[in-house]
């Protein structure tokens, strides 16, 4: 959804090492905040941010088992007024130290896209930044589609995809010409080899697009999804259906349903009011060995699925009266972190124990990255 977090990523640390050794300030342990939201069109997220130019960064005391790995997103305004600067934030796990790289005002980001030491941020005011990981720092920046805010990269066609409400427009790397676009949008898109899966969360079926041509060549009749994940491990599409709580395994070797999990939790969440809503699926996320699927969902509870069986294993809770919505699992397996949107703040959970291990301030993005 577009809600006011970001997603969650986990990115190497090697790649990125001089990320805080050029351009950036210093700021206290403690950040303040700024907003953002999920991507359907309201950010649900206030990220820690700076101001209106320029980059920070904070630290706090290191934590243990996460060394190296470094969590990326994006996150924009307060879901009602969806507007105020966005930020692409850089947070080291380990240590606290945290980088924010301030977008313009109205920028309202949601999803980025990283490509080698290159950052893609698409915003609602139909500007996408690109940020050099290394430096920290803007480095140029492109006009895309107004509204668009999702960004993946096919590694494969070696394309920059910018999925909004009415389209996805596809750009060449790293020349980033346009090479085609489709008229048809939605808000969440997977991608398995040459192929993409978009989904959308009024959208009554998910759209199979073919990222050679541009044009969709089938679909499947799954629709209601607020966000997607591609396990390439077991060659599964899972769509989630924040409405009734139903999560559907796709085999993409066949583009067949192979078999559906419905849980109350993963379903009823209302956009209207966002913040009474009972449950309902935000981001998901694949585990790296192929045993484990994961979902926030606004219930508190991060879902996990058997990948392997395609049943729900268990649920793992997020403290006291937890509303989740941006997740990463990192590149071990041992840690998720997520955002508590009704907390303000982003935490670090160990799959083993349940427990949380640190605790981010004022830290929020509906879709993460981690790498290591």
């Amino acid at each position: 959804m577009n809600k006011y977090s970001a997603r969650h990523l986990v990115i190497p640390a090697a790649a990125l090492v001089g990320i805080l050794a050029t351009g950036c300030g210093t700021v206290s342990a403690t950040p303040t905040s700024s907003s953002t939201n999920s991507s359907t069109g309201a950010n649900m997220t206030n990220g820690t941010s700076a101001s209106s130019s320029g980059n920070s960064t904070g630290t706090a005391a290191p934590m243990s088992g996460m060394k190296g790995e470094l969590l990326i997103g994006a996150a924009a305004s307060s879901p009602m007024k969806m507007q105020g600067n966005g930020n692409f934030y850089i947070e080291h796990a380990s240590s606290g130290k945290l980088s924010t790289i301030a977008l313009s005002k109205g920028a309202n980001a949601f999803r980025a896209a990283i490509d080698g030491n290159k950052a893609y941020v698409p915003t609602k005011q139909g500007k996408t930044y690109v940020i050099n990981l290394q430096s920290g720092k803007v480095t140029s920046s492109f006009s895309s589609p107004k509204g668009a805010r999702i960004a993946n990269t096919a590694k494969a066609d070696h394309l920059l995809l910018i999925t909004g409400n009415s389209s996805i427009t596809a750009y060449s790397l790293p020349s980033l010409k346009q090479k085609w676009q489709l008229k048809t949008g939605g808000q969440a898109l997977s991608i398995a080899g040459q192929t993409a899966y978009l989904s959308g969360q009024m959208a009554t079926k998910t759209q199979i697009v073919d990222l050679k041509s541009g044009k969709i060549t089938g679909s499947i009749p799954v629709g209601h999804i607020e966000d997607s994940v591609y396990d390439k491990q077991q060659h599964t599409l899972w769509l989630a259906n924040w409405n009734n709580g139903q999560m559907t395994i796709v085999n993409t070797k066949t583009n067949k349903v192979e078999g559906s999990v419905t849980k109350k939790e993963g379903g009823g969440f209302n956009m209207k009011n966002m913040m009474k809503s009972s449950g309902g699926f935000m981001q998901l996320a694949a585990g790296p060995a192929g045993k484990r699927v994961y979902a926030a969902s606004f219930s508190g509870n991060i879902m996990v699925y058997n990948a392997a069986k395609n049943t729900f294993a268990k649920d793992i809770r997020v403290g006291k009266m937890s509303m989740l919505s941006g997740l990463a699992i990192n590149p071990s397996g041992t840690v998720a972190y997520t955002t508590v949107e009704n907390k303000m703040e982003t935490v670090a959970v160990s799959l083993k124990t349940g427990k949380i291990k640190h605790t981010y301030p004022n830290l929020m993005s509906n879709r993460w990255f981690v790498i290591h």
